[in-house]
């Protein structure tokens, strides 16, 4: 080979660009599995027995693995529902963050809630059962609710950035609060309606939202011309402070 060819050849790869990077570990995998299993089982036992009635051994039996097993990769029952509310968590939070910084705050919530609802409500048989174990079921509620306290909680952080907002502003928790409030609304309103179109279910609860606050203005007033007319009973005290006024 001359010396002019041997220049010209292609170099290899650095060794650490040429080595593929490592699948993920078989005990990573087998632990994904499991988990799968116990969380199918546990949605398929909580349709046809109850929430109530279903026992962390039906659960385990039905995955085919140990009551052990089970607590190895959840604590309670309850935990195997707060799992599919934190994916929808997870999304709805990935979708706020990925929309335009210009976007206004409402809007950025709009249409980042339409995909992560259609994405939450794909399997509509657990969606139906999970829901009404919330609106039935106190034990399950307060860890959900517990879950979403930390959901807002990035919410408000994430809103902060967006907008810059200091300390001592309260507008990024504002919003947060009401981006978990549209969340919850929008999927207990799919419940009692069970629409296919999500994105004219949101649009509705955002329109009635801004009904609210448009009437906000003419609710001020009344409460300012209220407040600035004296009642009876003050005028009365009044009267009675100033004696000589009645002279």
């Amino acid at each position: 080979m001359s010396q002019h060819g041997s220049r010209s050849e292609r170099k290899a790869k650095p060794f650490a660009q040429a080595v593929p990077p490592l699948p993920t570990s078989l005990r990573q995998r087998k632990r994904e599995v499991v988990r799968v299993a116990l969380s199918d089982a546990a949605e398929e036992l909580f349709l046809s027995r109850g929430f109530e009635r279903t026992t962390i051994e039906q659960i385990a039996h039905a995955a085919g693995v140990s009551r052990r097993t089970f607590f190895r990769y959840y604590e309670s029952k309850e935990d195997v529902l707060v799992e599919r509310s934190d994916r929808l968590g997870e999304r709805l939070y990935a979708e706020l963050a990925a929309r335009p910084g210009e976007e206004p705050p409402l809007l950025a919530i709009r249409n980042a809630l339409v995909p992560a609802v259609e994405a939450g409500v794909e399997d509509r048989d657990v969606v139906r059962c999970t829901i009404r174990l919330l609106r039935e079921t106190n034990s399950l509620r307060q860890v959900v609710m517990a879950h979403r306290n930390r959901l807002e909680e990035r919410v408000a952080a994430l809103m902060t950035q967006r907008l810059g907002a200091g300390a001592a502003d309260s507008t990024p928790m504002l919003i947060a609060f009401l981006t978990r409030a549209l969340v919850d609304t929008a999927f207990n309103a799919w419940y009692d309606h069970e629409t296919d179109d999500i994105a004219e279910l949101v649009d509705g609860l955002i329109a009635r939202l801004r009904a609210v606050v448009a009437d906000m203005p003419a609710v001020a007033a009344r409460r300012a011309v209220h407040e600035r007319t004296p009642t009876r009973s003050k005028a009365r005290r009044r009267r009675r402070a100033r004696p000589w006024e009645n002279r």
